[in-house]
């Protein structure tokens, strides 16, 4: 590509002439449609041909290639089938990634197209790292207010309303709260690239989808503010629950089945309240990890006893363990026998002899026996009720301490 093509790149770059113009000067250079996206693959600029025009804020039908053809080039088609239109892709960033310009219609000769590609991307990078800074400052800024909610920092609940005006914010109003965390495998590092993609995805679909609330981030967690309109606690649920499951949804499609956890606090009448409500969102976050949960919204008022025995130390729910269940495991390990699984199938069906059976695929006589051994071993009777919150508590406890 010839020299005064590159400068023109960049002068447009420097000029702040915007993304749009990056890609029409690229689709004239290349003769060839252009799409430009952030992390999550929307499109922030195309030039297409009439045809196939592709609009601002539409998600991309494609999956990303996951090894390079050269260097950093990638070649792919947007339909997964394979027979869609074929692309050559170029991520835009290196050390920092801000998302990827793409080039459809390319055939087989595709490498009269890198040096136009690179000089777009550079381009591109230069624009939306200028965009990424104004960004980030009002980022840090609202976050730091949040945090001092969540905290609270602030004097009294004047400043905290007044300030929140400046933000657009009805602070007035009572607010739910909720902490997402993106699932991963355990002991899996971070994905700082995978984090951003989810935040911006998050960020997106809220503010076109219930821009009405909140949203602020701190460490790898998500947090959520949401205001409602009555003290009634199904119909809080009903909205926190509907608005998790959106959520969901989009995260699945646009990063690849991936899933995220969600704790919520009580609900407070008062924004000095929230900090309350923060505490209590991270604890029941923290115990839907504890219990091996993914996917999965839960509320700290529905956790009943396991709030009490989640600040417990390690040596006593050691003790509570071996105490309530430790003779059980004893004998399976003893006697090659599933007594412990059986125990878990009956309390999980709230005590049903057909439904736990049924989950287990054995014969409800069968169940009975096994309860019935069960019984001897503890020297309890499994039909009072504080036996079975007992045994539940105790089962919880087991999957806490990872056995």
């Amino acid at each position: 590509m010839e020299p005064q093509k590159w400068r023109r790149f960049l002068e447009m770059a420097a000029a702040g002439k915007g993304l749009v113009s990056i890609a029409r000067y690229l689709a004239e250079v290349s003769g060839r449609p252009v799409v430009i996206c952030d992390l999550t693959l929307r499109i922030l600029a195309s030039q297409a041909l009439p045809s196939k025009t592709l609009h601002f804020g539409d998600y991309l039908l494609v999956e990303l290639p996951r090894e390079t053809v050269e260097g950093a080039f990638y070649r792919g088609r947007l339909q997964k089938t394979g027979t869609g239109t074929p692309f050559l892709m170029l991520p835009i960033g290196e050390v920092t990634l801000y998302g990827y310009l793409f080039l459809l219609e390319v055939g087989e000769d595709w490498r009269p197209y890198r040096e136009p590609l690179k000089a777009a991307a550079l381009a591109a990078m230069i624009e939306m790292s200028r965009a990424r800074i104004a960004q980030e400052t009002e980022r840090r800024y609202r976050n730091e207010f949040i945090q001092d909610i969540l905290y609270n920092n602030l004097p009294n609940r004047e400043a905290m309303v007044n300030r929140g005006c400046l933000w657009g914010w009805d602070l007035t109003r009572p607010h739910l709260l909720v902490v997402l965390s993106l699932d991963r495998q355990a002991q899996q590092e971070r994905d700082e690239t995978l984090w951003e993609r989810w935040r911006q995805l998050m960020q997106y679909h809220l503010k076109h989808q219930a821009p009405e609330i909140i949203l602020a981030d701190r460490g790898d967690q998500l947090i959520l503010l949401i205001p409602v309109v009555t003290d009634e606690l199904g119909v809080n649920k009903g909205k926190i629950a509907g608005l998790i499951k959106s959520l969901q949804k989009s995260t699945a499609a646009h990063l690849e089945g991936r899933t995220f956890s969600a704790g919520a606090g009580r609900f407070y009448e008062d924004v000095t309240d929230l900090y309350r409500a923060y505490q209590e969102a991270k604890v029941a976050l923290e115990i839907s990890r504890l219990l091996r949960r993914r996917g999965t919204l839960t509320f700290f008022d529905e956790l009943g006893v396991l709030r009490l025995i989640f600040n417990q130390g390690e040596q006593e729910l050691e003790d509570y363990y071996e105490e309530t269940l430790g003779a059980i495991q004893k004998y399976d390990a003893k006697h090659n026998t599933n007594l412990m699984e059986t125990l878990a199938a009956y309390l999980y069906a709230s005590g049903d002899h057909n439904r736990a059976a049924e989950d287990m695929f054995i014969h409800v006589n069968t169940l009975r026996y096994r309860l019935k051994k069960i019984e001897e071993l503890l020297g309890q009777d499994l039909r009072r009720i504080d036996v079975q919150v007992n045994l539940y508590t105790a089962l919880q406890v087991k999957v806490m301490l990872g056995r």
